[in-house]
C-alpha cells in the first residue's frame, strides 16, 4: 500500500492522466455529456474541474498534516467568493442603500438615482432640506423654501456666482423671516443640482445682511417635472 507522499504522488499522477485523456477526447471530437453530437462547453468545464481537483486533492493527500489549514483556507476564500457574488447580484439594491447612507451622513448632498434620474435630498437634524448646488459654477448651499416665489441668493452667494451686486436695483418688496425687505431681479445663467441643470432662470438677490441663507424657491421647482416629500426625503424629478 502506498503511504504519505508516495500516495499523494500516485493520486496526482492518475488525476493528471485522466485530465490529459479528457483533453484528448475533447480535441478529438468524442461525444461529451450534454454534447448531443456537437462540440459544447462541457469538455472545457470538465478539464477545469479536473485541474482544480488535481491541485486540491493532490495537496491534501501529499501533505496530510496540512489538511486542516487547507480546509480553513478553502472556507475563507469560499466565503469571500460568496460575498462577492452576493454583492454583484444585489448591486442595484446596495447602490440605493449606499446613496441613502451618504445622504444621511452628508446632509444637503443631492443623490441622483441612475435609473430614474430622480434627485433625493435627506432632511437635516434641524428638519430642513438643505441642498448643495452650484450657481454659475460657484458652490451655493440652498435652503428649500416653497414660500419663496423665486430662487433667492444672499449678497455673498451672488457675488461668488459672478454677479455685480453693486449695479443691482433693489425694487421688489418681499417678506422674509426677518421682516419686509427689497430684492433685485436677475437671470441666472446656470443652476446645477447634482446632474440636473437649469439655465436662464429667474431669481432674486437679497440686500446685504437681509438673508442668512440662499433660498431654492418656486422658480426652480416649476421647471421640474414634479417634486414631493416622502418622510425625511425631498425627491426632485427633472
Amino acid at each position: 500500500m502506498f503511504r504519505g507522499k508516495t500516495a499523494g504522488l500516485v493520486v496526482i499522477g492518475l488525476l493528471v492522466a485522466v485530465m490529459i485523456a479528457a483533453v484528448i477526447a475533447y480535441l478529438a471530437g468524442f461525444e461529451m455529456p450534454g454534447d448531443n453530437g456537437r462540440h459544447s462547453d462541457a469538455g472545457p468545464r470538465i478539464v477545469a474541474l479536473l485541474a482544480l481537483l488535481v491541485v486540491i486533492g493532490g495537496s491534501m493527500l501529499a501533505s496530510p498534516r496540512q489538511v486542516p489549514a487547507l480546509l480553513r483556507s478553502l472556507l475563507i476564500w469560499g466565503a469571500l467568493a460568496g460575498l462577492l457574488i452576493t454583492g454583484y447580484a444585489w448591486r442595484d439594491e446596495l447602490e440605493v442603500v449606499g446613496r441613502r447612507v451618504v445622504g444621511t451622513l452628508v446632509p444637503g448632498m443631492a443623490i441622483t438615482d441612475p435609473q430614474s434620474g430622480a434627485i433625493t435630498i435627506i432632511r437635516d437634524r434641524s428638519s430642513h432640506y438643505r441642498i448643495a448646488a452650484r450657481v454659475n459654477g460657484a458652490p451655493v448651499d440652498f435652503l428649500f423654501d416653497t414660500g419663496a416665489s423665486a430662487v433667492t441668493l444672499t449678497d455673498a452667494d451672488a457675488r461668488a456666482a459672478g454677479i455685480d451686486t453693486g449695479t443691482l436695483s433693489y425694487t421688489v418688496p418681499v417678506s422674509t423671516a426677518n421682516g419686509r425687505t427689497e430684492v433685485a431681479t436677475i437671470r441666472l445663467e446656470r443652476l446645477e443640482i447634482a446632474d440636473f441643470a437649469l439655465t436662464d432662470l429667474r431669481a432674486f438677490v437679497a440686500r446685504p445682511g437681509s438673508l442668512e441663507t440662499s433660498l431654492l424657491g418656486m422658480s426652480a421647482m416649476d421647471r421640474l417635472r414634479s417634486w414631493r416629500v416622502e418622510g425625511d426625503r425631498l425627491i426632485l424629478e427633472p
